[in-house]
């Protein structure tokens, strides 16, 4: 599980260069309604980075606690266009070294310690962990997969 730590930085330094690399007109733009932006996407990362930091430590402080849906509201979306790459690929950095530490921390037992979301779906402490560093790595492709090809 230690690798996971790991990989979650490493998809924060990807992130970083995608962000200072792209025309900052791409990545606030939506390519179709009801798709993200490729800062949306960005966005997003860094917030779940935090909130399943969260999640995993109050899944270890607690014997199977309730969380919620993770969804942000129609002004907050709106608004994370607004932010500069810069600020979101420092915070994405800041989220995923907060994340490892988490993770470093973690003892031999707390991988098994479980969430449970929305009252339905049972998550452990290593899910848990293992979706958002997927979830940072499969956003990334979806946001690069937006920024059209240089001729």
């Amino acid at each position: 599980m230690a690798s996971l730590a790991q990989q979650g930085l490493d998809e924060a330094a990807a992130w970083r260069e995608f962000l200072t690399a792209a025309d900052l007109n791409c990545l606030r733009t939506s390519p179709a309604p009801g798709l993200w932006s490729p800062a949306q996407y960005a966005a997003h990362v860094r917030d779940m980075l935090g909130v399943f930091g969260d999640r995993i430590l109050l899944a270890v402080a607690e014997d199977n606690p309730a969380v919620p849906w993770f969804e942000p509201g129609e002004d907050e979306w709106r608004h994370f266009n607004e932010l500069p790459p810069s600020d979101l690929a420092t915070g994405i950095d800041h989220q995923a070294r907060r994340l490892a530490g988490i993770l470093d921390d973690r003892q031999a037992d707390d991988w098994s310690r479980t969430a449970v979301r929305d009252g339905v779906d049972r998550f452990t402490v290593a899910g848990l962990a293992c979706f958002v560093v997927h979830e940072a790595h499969h956003h990334l492709l979806d946001a690069k997969g937006q920024i059209p090809a240089a001729p």
